[in-house]
């Protein structure tokens, strides 16, 4: 199965030892996300760190683990739908547009644990609990 990973998703799996953490980790999806995801986590490295109770080292470490198990899509990929994406979150959430536009790209499905990113109808949604029913 392949499907595209939410930044969201990412940040639990780095704030808790968890399911989250697992199935990011051992699950065998082909895993793909969008070139900022990466750029987005860093910019908030100081408050993650802090929830997280990770030393600076632990985290980098795990961060590199987590996208070493993913493949970062060029922003050329998502060009041809990024216009499409755009309008259909327009009034759910625009920010989650290049997420949509890399579901449409791949045709495949996004992991996120966002309640409004599974209001639009372009691409199938699944939580974390939703990939664990998936996993059984």
């Amino acid at each position: 199965m392949e499907v595209v990973v939410d930044t969201n998703v990412i940040i639990s799996a780095l704030l808790r030892d968890g399911l989250t953490r697992r199935i990011l980790l051992l699950a065998p999806f082909e895993m793909y996300t969008v070139p900022f995801t990466k750029q987005e986590i860093e910019n908030h490295k100081g408050e993650l760190l802090h929830k997280s109770g990770l030393d600076e080292d632990s985290f980098g470490h795990l961060l590199d683990l987590i996208f070493a198990k993913m493949v970062v899509v060029d922003r050329e990929v998502l060009e041809p739908f990024r216009k499409r994406a755009g309008s259909i979150l327009k009034d759910i959430d625009p920010g989650d547009a290049p997420f949509l536009a890399l579901a449409m790209a791949l045709n495949c499905p996004i992991w996120s644990n966002d309640k409004d990113l599974k209001r639009q109808g372009a691409v199938e949604v699944y939580t974390t609990q939703e990939i664990l029913e998936l996993l059984k």
